[in-house]
């Protein structure tokens, strides 16, 4: 499979690069993915196939395919899951590999109860996150503006569900800068977004950043050794605790300028010119 779109660019305001100016690293062993995005393309709503091909190459050269991502396990079904030797789930809020799970941090029950509070009061429209379902507020424009983007079916439950079991991440549909509601009545919480739909609310500990340290050193793995790939906001983070950082072409802007380099759209074989650009296949 031929590298179709020759034309990369480099991140951190170095400006537009050739295939031939992307470094090799000196030893990867590993591959972070991103799924919304990254690895999902949200417009065709499927994993490329030439992102699997390039997730199979990496695994037959005898490097890990990881997932580090903001949905849960029961939110994967349209990636194909057998290459991958672990994942980071819910933004860092659960971490599993070897079939297990190696971490789980759940938000704090009185920030819970307080989010619960507003919105009973009609502050604004959640989806409550927890291991094994997720259920939304209510299904109003916001929430279906969520529906229309992940392509996603979310059943509206009954909030008092979330004082009785852990959740792990709300997506709380709000605007930019208006997540503040949230985070200024709660005590252990802060906020990532990749949408201006909703933004992701977790505990002040967590982030992808957060899990993908237990993952790799669960793994053997040092951070310099792997290879992340992302495209929203909640993947700077993740960035900045690996050797090299590849942002998506129709990535945010800020995942663009925190990106060691900038490859292609999802749609125009993003992940896989990467890995060719930086020899891994």
């Amino acid at each position: 499979m031929a590298e179709k779109n020759m034309a990369g660019e480099k991140g951190r305001g170095s400006g537009i690069v050739t295939p031939g100016e992307w470094t090799t690293p000196t030893r990867v062993r590993a591959c972070l993915f991103d799924v919304d995005g990254t690895t999902l393309s949200l417009s065709q709503n499927c994993e490329p196939a030439s992102t699997r091909e390039a997730i199979h190459r990496l695994a037959a050269a005898g490097i890990v395919p990881l997932l580090a991502t903001g949905r849960a396990s029961y939110l994967l079904e349209k990636i194909d899951l057998s290459e991958f030797g672990g994942a980071v789930l819910l933004n860092g809020q659960l971490v599993e590999a070897g079939g297990r799970t190696i971490h789980s941090n759940p938000m704090d029950r009185d920030d819970v109860r307080t989010v619960v509070e507003q919105v009973r009061a009609g502050l604004y429209t959640c989806l409550f996150m927890e291991r094994d379902r997720m259920y939304m507020s209510a299904m109003d424009e916001r929430a279906q503006a969520m529906v229309d983007l992940t392509h996603n079916h979310y059943e509206a439950g009954d909030v008092s569900w979330a004082l009785e079991n852990d959740v792990y991440q709300l997506n709380v549909m709000v605007g930019p800068g208006e997540e503040r509601v949230v985070l200024d009545a709660t005590r252990h919480t802060k906020a990532t977004r990749w949408s201006d739909v909703f933004a992701d609310v977790m505990p002040d500990t967590g982030g992808k950043d957060a899990g993908v340290r237990i993952l790799l050193d669960a793994l053997g793995i040092a951070p310099e050794e792997c290879v992340a790939f992302g495209d929203g906001g909640n993947d700077v983070d993740m960035f900045g605790v690996v050797g090299t950082s590849v942002a998506m072409g129709n990535g945010g802007a800020e995942a663009r300028a925190a990106a060691t380099y900038v490859t292609d759209h999802i749609d125009e074989d993003g992940v896989w010119n990467a890995c060719v650009r930086l020899g891994l296949i």
